[in-house]
């Protein structure tokens, strides 16, 4: 019988140590993504993940996100009867993790690599309905393509044990943003300055170069034709943003982007 019972401590205190470490944050790999290939049902219970819709939000426009860029991701659970619940969000293409996550909450969130966030301790309390987590997140670089954000949630009742607990999962994919216009003309070929810009820039092109100047959202709102080769192009007109100029000059295109404050 004593060896029975210790046989039992020694099954019972890793397992004990190991929902208590969750509770503070799970390990990364955990969000049901093809390359984590497990969510967080495989210790919790022993049911499957329940798949929902729209748990993953952010700002990223609807054309897509624009390399280098920064924005706003959220994982937004709904519950009524959890007392607790916990969270694990990563980023990735079919090939390989994309994109750098940064923490805003650090009550509420924790970085476990550069691809992966998930609660703290503190987290865990629900704060309302939707129960939500926010964090940063920088977009991977050019030609990347398609990035899907995958995100596992834990609801569950708080009774130190993996009965009753449920499990959700959910997917947001986003685009690469692209007006189709190849970067085949040399580099030193109509350089912005400054850039930011208040009201205008300064743009060296060869003469009779075609000029537009192309929005967030792939809408020409100025077009215009080199008469010189250097040329002021006022943007005071503009709206707070980021903006495409797109170079053509012959048989050869550039893109080249700005911010207009």
């Amino acid at each position: 019988m004593k060896t029975l019972y210790r046989i039992l401590i020694f099954i019972l205190i890793p397992a004990t140590a190991m929902l208590l470490a969750f509770t503070a944050g799970p390990p990364a790999g955990n969000t049901g993504s093809p390359l984590d290939g497990q969510d967080c049902s495989f210790c919790h219970t022993p049911l499957p993940a329940g798949h929902v819709q729209n748990w993953i939000s952010s700002n990223i426009p609807t054309a897509g996100y624009t390399p280098g860029e920064t924005y706003t991701v959220a994982v937004s659970a709904l519950t009524i009867v959890a007392v607790k619940m916990g969270f694990q969000i990563t980023s990735e293409t079919q090939v390989a993790k994309a994109g750098t996550f940064i923490i805003t909450d650090d009550t509420r969130t924790q970085l476990k690599n550069n691809f992966t966030v998930t609660h703290t301790a503190q987290g865990t309390t629900v704060t309302g309905l939707p129960n939500t987590w926010t964090m940063s997140w920088m977009a991977p670089e050019s030609g990347t393509g398609p990035v899907t954000f995958y995100a596992a949630v834990n609801e569950t009742n708080n009774d130190n044990s993996n009965v009753g607990d449920l499990i959700y999962v959910s997917s947001l994919t986003v685009q690469e943003f692209s007006i189709g216009i190849p970067e085949t003309l040399d580099q030193q070929l109509g350089q912005i300055y400054p850039n930011p810009v208040n009201s205008y820039f300064n743009l060296v092109v060869p003469v009779h170069t075609k000029i537009k100047i192309v929005d967030q959202l792939g809408r020409v709102v100025m077009e215009q034709l080199a008469n010189t080769a250097s040329m002021k192009i006022d943007v005071s007109n503009l709206e707070s943003g980021i903006y495409f100029v797109q170079i053509m000059h012959e048989d050869e295109n550039a893109l080249r982007r700005f911010v207009k404050r």
